[in-house]
């Protein structure tokens, strides 16, 4: 009887873990979303790197600047590359990194602000 309510009260807490798990991902989640949300075409790079964080990445030739972010998309683990086109110090384009093709500015430095 006792052993019963030792597991019962095991399951219990596996269930309770698994709720929060579930629930922290859900706001990771909407947490990269919303923030993404947030970037419209002409803000500042200034107002990008506030709403959304220092970049992951910079790269820049002439007047054109890729900011790269890596995002929680959908669950654990599943980090997708978001670039942010700034052109003379504003936003002209964003979204996932792979829809900016393979000619995408290119370099290993790392973030400089």
């Amino acid at each position: 009887m006792m052993r019963m309510a030792n597991l019962a009260h095991r399951a219990n807490g596996l269930a309770v873990g698994v709720v929060a798990l579930v629930a922290m991902v859900s706001v990771g989640c909407a947490k990269s979303s919303a923030r993404l949300n947030r970037i419209n075409p002409g803000m500042t790079r200034d107002e990008v790197v506030q709403s959304l964080g220092r970049p992951h990445a910079v790269t820049a030739q002439g007047n054109v600047e890729f900011l790269t972010y890596n995002l929680l998309n959908k669950g654990v683990g599943d980090m997708k590359e978001y670039a942010v086109k700034v052109v003379d110090g504003r936003v002209l384009a964003f979204g996932e990194k792979a829809d900016f093709g393979p000619n995408l500015l290119v370099t290993n430095e790392p973030a400089m602000k």
